[in-house]
């Protein structure tokens, strides 16, 4: 069985394939889209209030990052990078959504939707994790999400949201402070 040059670079490493399309090599740039797109997608859907552009965020994330290849210098995982970019354009894309806002102060919604009884009978967990964590501010939703779905250690969340690691604790400790109360009704 022969494999092609497009299923070889499958099997390399984020490292080796960077270092190759640093070099020029598009195919090795094309397989660390194919292979990080899905997962920086939903990164970016879950951190960012409308769908429609998330896309968008994402595929402005890929040309910035082949943009600035040449002087990627391998002090942090090409993934963790890829997520600072696209992080980097979220909040540039949440600025342009609401440009007199303050990017570390809370959305201040009104909630409109059923009581708390009607929310814990509809047994809508997930639907009331989401809003919750689309009212609070993007450091600690990208956070959160960062370290509870992805699971990346804090040093990575850090280098992605251009923070320290204390900052990170901060934002996760105040994120998850703010779910349990919020959630309290969904606790058996």
């Amino acid at each position: 069985m022969v494999l092609s040059r497009d299923g070889l670079l499958e099997w390399l490493s984020d490292e080796v394939l960077a270092r190759r399309a640093q070099r020029g090599d598009l195919e090795a740039f094309d397989t660390l889209v194919v292979r990080h797109a899905p997962a920086l997608r939903r990164f970016v859907a879950n951190t960012y209030p409308d769908r429609h552009e998330c896309d968008d965020i994402v595929q402005e994330t890929f040309i910035a990052a082949w943009k600035a290849l040449p002087t990627f210098a391998f002090r942090s995982q090409f993934r963790t990078w890829l997520y600072s970019l696209a992080s980097r354009r979220t909040v540039d894309a949440l600025r342009r959504r609401r440009p007199q806002s303050d990017l570390d102060a809370a959305a201040e919604t009104p909630d409109l939707g059923p009581g708390p009884g009607q929310r814990a009978l509809d047994g809508d967990f997930m639907t009331a994790l989401n809003r919750e964590l689309s009212r609070l501010p993007y450091p600690g939703r990208a956070a959160w999400w960062l370290r509870e779905v992805y699971d990346l250690p804090l040093s990575e969340i850090a280098t992605v949201l251009h923070t320290t690691e204390g900052s990170v604790r901060g934002h996760l400790q105040r994120t998850r402070k703010r779910l349990a109360e919020a959630l309290e009704e969904f606790r058996p």
